[in-house]
């Protein structure tokens, strides 16, 4: 891993995690929302799952970062922290050769990263996966995440425990959480795009996630790399490649790679993604008014047409789920 020294980059002080979310991302949550028995299979996950158990496992056999323990990891964590304007979670280094990240812990995320992802990518390139994760943080992802990797073991349970009547809804429920499980990609993706704030990083990121090596990723071009994503967008042309592309997609638990470097690329060309840096985006309630970087104030709360935060009665987190909060589960109204 590179131990260049970080570039100066842009804070975003207040920043309402509405910004990032994705309308891919949107859409799923609001499909998955509307699944009935959504806030019973919340509540006995939480039952059946406890958070502590994961936690212990994970410090049991896993590294944690902290200012002497990988301090160069360490640093990137709280540069992405304090770019994202986001508490400061626990992050383990994991043993294992595929590169791979994840977060968990509902109440009190952590964030996981492989060594085989800090041996295969770049400095750059692994701020830009830890800011990732902390955009799922952000964007109160990550109970919802937690399930999805282990909705088939809840939803087998839960049927067993009805005669099988929980089995039929489950099914339901369960296709609907592993969809937005990928469109949450796109989402959290913009949080690492937030704090690299280089295209070409979050690209070369994709490229090695897809097919790199640690023998030829200095030969590795991220134009040629782009260049697929027309080819993949060629293939629309008829119903047939279309149906193909949906079994290709539907067992996945991201999307694919080459459809996130365009979304990703897309973005960052977008006048949405040019105001966020000049300091003009909408900011959480009590919020500073001014950004950090001198940059024009903008606006200090959504506009009518962007989803609000709701205020948990129980956790006092904010969020975007009306019926039951998506960090502790507990009844909103």
């Amino acid at each position: 891993m590179s131990t260049a020294q970080p570039k100066a980059r842009r804070r975003f002080p207040g920043l309402d995690p509405v910004v990032l979310q994705h309308p891919y991302d949107r859409a799923a949550l609001g499909a998955l929302q509307r699944v009935p028995g959504l806030d019973i299979v919340v509540r006995k996950f939480i039952e059946l799952l406890p958070e502590r158990v994961a936690y212990i496992q994970h410090v049991a056999q896993m590294v944690r970062v902290s200012p002497l323990q990988c301090p160069q990891l360490y640093s990137q964590l709280r540069e992405a922290c304090a770019i994202l304007d986001i508490r400061e979670p626990e992050l383990y280094v994991a043993q294992t050769p595929i590169p791979n990240a994840y977060t968990s812990g509902h109440d009190n995320p952590f964030i996981v990263i492989t060594t085989g992802l800090i041996d295969l990518m770049n400095g750059e390139e692994v701020l830009a996966v830890i800011a990732h994760e902390l955009g799922h943080i952000k964007s109160g992802h990550v109970l919802y995440k937690t399930m999805a990797r282990g909705i088939s073991f809840l939803v087998t349970l839960l049927g067993d425990m009805t005669l099988g009547i929980g089995r039929l809804i489950g099914r339901s429920l369960e296709a609907a959480l592993l969809e937005w499980d990928r469109k949450s990609e796109f989402t959290a993706d913009r949080a690492g795009m937030l704090v690299v704030q280089d295209p070409q990083v979050m690209l070369s990121l994709m490229m090695k996630l897809s097919g790199g090596t640690l023998f030829q990723r200095d030969q590795m071009d991220a134009r040629e790399f782009l260049k697929q994503a027309d080819l993949y967008e060629e293939t629309d042309a008829n119903i047939l490649d279309r149906m193909y592309k949906m079994l290709v997609v539907t067992p996945l638990s991201h999307p694919l790679t080459i459809v996130r470097a365009r979304e990703i690329m897309n973005w960052s060309e977008s006048r949405g993604y040019k105001d966020i840096l000049e300091g003009r985006y909408p900011r959480t309630p009590g919020s500073a008014a001014t950004a950090s970087n001198g940059a024009q104030s903008g606006p200090t709360s959504t506009t009518a047409s962007e989803p609000q935060l709701i205020r948990c009665p129980h956790c006092g987190r904010e969020q975007m789920n009306r019926r039951f909060c998506s960090l502790c589960g507990g009844v909103i109204a």
